[in-house]
């Protein structure tokens, strides 16, 4: 009897592009046991001289294994029976097994790991899609092939059923090189970037160039990030008004008898100033007043609630494993100053899961959504869907509506112009974030950021970009992030206007000309024509097979491709 092993469901782009697949591998064992009770010392010598020269395997090491208590090990792995067969000769064949199983391949390149996740050896997953999504990927059951006194019986596996991701491949690839580019450019020590449908909460792309994924299981300060939120709910809760004004001096000391100051950046003092002025010029005394008036207003177990309603300090529950709640401290926990320090981004730790969609609410009509990879998973005979998830309305529209030019000004004349692109409305919010050490704030290390959605007139896109500790010179939010979210914003609309490619006619009864297609492509011709086996060796797009095009097409027939990566 031979176990055909069950496929894991394959992992594709939202163009449906391979991102991780099974490829079928023989594995040669050798039937250590076997070999202690029968082999005689002639045929231990022949077999151990056949192992060193086809599999490369030094006599010592095998003679370890036979004085160990283990019953097997393993000689090699190929793709190619036919490759395995001419190794194992008669003489030593039997004391050799071969044996049917499969090889996880995944893209890693472009932050995809940290995305498409990975599995151990023994194939349990680890992280990321494959770690959430095993239910669904997991192979059903193994199928068999017997040799009975009637012919030969075959039981077809049950594979795991595919899932398909909202993540593209060519804006992932874009977003990352990006990302990657301002940090070496800023001296940085990381970045993120998560670029988000508005409207549906799928992700796009989600470049991360930390070597664990800080985007997820990593927090940084908000800064005057978090202010749009601030005055969301100022504006809410009736604590302040549209017609509401405040006096900048430039520093301000939100607890009368405690001696602890807010400032403005390098002391700029304003003067007066509406909320929208407040806003645009990111100023830190007015938002300290905002935060005092909600505070008289609401109390501060109210104010914390709200904070907890916009998504801070709890799980957004986006679809990748490894989430973590942030921080935020109840109000239990306060000294007099902290609310005042969180109005401004300080002593607040939140994901950029957490900061993308709070702030996004403002381009996706006041509904806090639920941020997700997976657009839809599939069996051999259906695709299900995977819907959008609004969680709640965290403001109403008619805020939302009177918020969207005052974070349009940001970028247009206010700290956001560095975010600008020619021909698109864009309205965001600049971050910068001291960070925090045992001594207090740093007052040379920082976090950039820059929040920003688009095109103004009907949202479709929103995008968070943080740099973590720039040290070219620069490190205000709107001159570090603003510059990267307005070199992905151009790239971004190109890319999306590119036509499909490779469309072509497809027949039943001869090989299909397959130059030039993706992987995916492949394996959905695979299905369609019903060929058993597609070998390939490589990644990218097809560039030689075997059999040429034309050629008659036969029943458990294998095709041999070769492919590589576009330059």
């Amino acid at each position: 009897m031979t176990r055909i092993p069950a496929h894991r469901g394959s992992i594709y782009d939202a163009k449906g592009r391979l991102l991780a697949y099974d490829s079928l591998l023989y594995e040669a064992w050798l039937d250590l046991d076997f070999v202690r009770r029968n082999a005689s010392e002639d045929e231990l010598e022949l077999l151990l001289k056949n192992i060193n020269y086809y599999f490369e395997i030094p006599k010592e090491e095998v003679l370890s294994k036979l004085t160990s208590n283990s019953y097997f090990m393993l000689l090699g792995k190929s793709e190619n029976l036919d490759e395995m067969l001419r190794k194992i000769t008669p003489a030593i064949r039997k004391y050799i097994s071969i044996e049917l199983n499969t090889e996880r391949l995944s893209l890693k390149e472009y932050g995809l790991d940290k995305i498409v996740g990975s599995l151990d050896a023994s194939g349990k997953p680890l992280s990321g899609i494959e770690k959430i999504y095993d239910n669904v990927l997991h192979g059903k059951k193994d199928g068999f092939v017997r040799k009975t006194l009637s012919g030969t019986l075959k039981t077809k596996p049950e594979n795991g059923n595919d899932v398909y991701l909202s993540i593209n491949l060519d804006l992932q690839k874009m977003v990352y090189e990006i990302l990657e580019k301002g940090v070496k450019k800023n001296k940085a020590d990381g970045g993120i970037a998560v670029l988000m449908e508005s409207k549906t909460g799928k992700i796009l792309a989600y470049a991360n160039t930390y070597d664990w994924d800080v985007g997820l299981m990593g927090i940084f300060e908000p800064g005057s990030t978090i202010k749009p939120i601030i005055y969301g709910i100022a504006l809410e809760t009736l604590s302040i008004t549209e017609d509401s004004t405040f006096l900048c001096e430039g520093i301000i000391q939100p607890v009368k008898g405690l001696d602890i100051y807010i400032r403005d950046t390098e002391g700029e003092k304003h003067g007066i100033e509406t909320f929208r002025d407040a806003i645009r010029n990111s100023c830190n005394v007015a938002t300290t007043q905002v935060a005092s008036a909600v505070l008289s207003n609401i109390g501060k177990s109210e104010f914390y609630e709200k904070l907890i309603e916009a998504g801070f300090g709890r799980k957004t529950g986006v679809d990748l494993y490894g989430e973590i709640n942030g921080l935020f401290q109840k109000p239990s926990d306060w000294s007099l100053i902290s609310p005042f320090q969180f109005a401004i981004g300080q002593g607040i730790g939140v994901t950029a899961f957490q900061l993308l969609r709070a702030l996004n609410t403002y381009a996706a009509d006041g509904n806090l959504l639920v941020p997700s990879f997976v657009k839809a998973t599939a069996d051999a005979t259906r695709v299900i869907e995977v819907p959008p998830k609004i969680e709640s309305r965290l403001f109403s529209k008619k805020l939302v509506e009177t918020m969207i030019p005052v974070l349009e000004s940001v970028v247009a004349s206010g700290t956001g112009t560095r975010a600008q692109v020619k021909g698109i409305r864009i309205g965001g919010k600049t971050g910068t974030a001291q960070k925090a050490g045992e001594s207090g704030y740093s007052h040379s290390d920082y976090y950039s950021l820059f929040w920003g959605f688009f095109p103004v007139e009907s949202p479709q896109y929103s995008l968070l970009i943080m740099i973590d500790n720039p040290r070219a010179g620069e490190f205000y939010g709107g001159t570090v992030a603003g510059p990267i979210f307005a070199e992905i914003v151009k790239n971004l609309y190109g890319i999306e206007a590119e036509p499909s490619e490779f469309k072509r006619e497809i027949y039943d009864w001869k090989t299909p000309d397959l130059m030039g297609y993706t992987l995916h492509d492949v394996y959905e011709i695979k299905k369609l024509l019903g060929i058993e086996r597609v070998v390939i060796h490589g990644t990218g797009r097809v560039v030689k097979q075997q059999p040429e095009a034309g050629t008659p097409l036969e029943e458990e027939m294998e095709v041999w491709l070769s492919t590589e990566e576009e330059k």
